[in-house]
């Protein structure tokens, strides 16, 4: 089947993950700031704000591109050794506070 076949919905090469997940970020030199990331794949992510001009104050407009930094901690929960060599872990993010965001 051709790419002219299928339908718009399934030409994505990457599965996007839904996340709906408020977080505080750093967009490019700007300050931090609440937002929402809707979905994310290996190749891009959805961003959900209600100020599009801080978020414009991080964004590089001449080369169309922005660098995101979000904070994230969180307590190590428990770790196993994968039979690769590699390490698997599980982190808790501390929701003491009632905070939703993370980071």
């Amino acid at each position: 089947m051709d790419d002219d076949a299928l339908s718009v919905d399934n030409k994505r090469q990457n599965e996007r993950v839904r996340l709906d997940l408020p977080i505080e970020a750093k967009v490019g030199a700007g300050d931090h700031m609440e937002l929402e990331i809707v979905d994310i794949s290996a190749t891009g992510m959805q961003v959900r704000t209600d100020n599009f001009d801080v978020l414009k104050d991080g964004f590089d407009s001449q080369h169309n591109l922005a660098t995101f930094e979000i904070k994230i901690e969180a307590r190590l929960a428990w770790a196993r050794p994968d039979q690769d060599g590699t390490f698997v872990t599980g982190w808790e993010f501390d929701r003491v506070s009632g905070e939703e965001l993370i980071g």
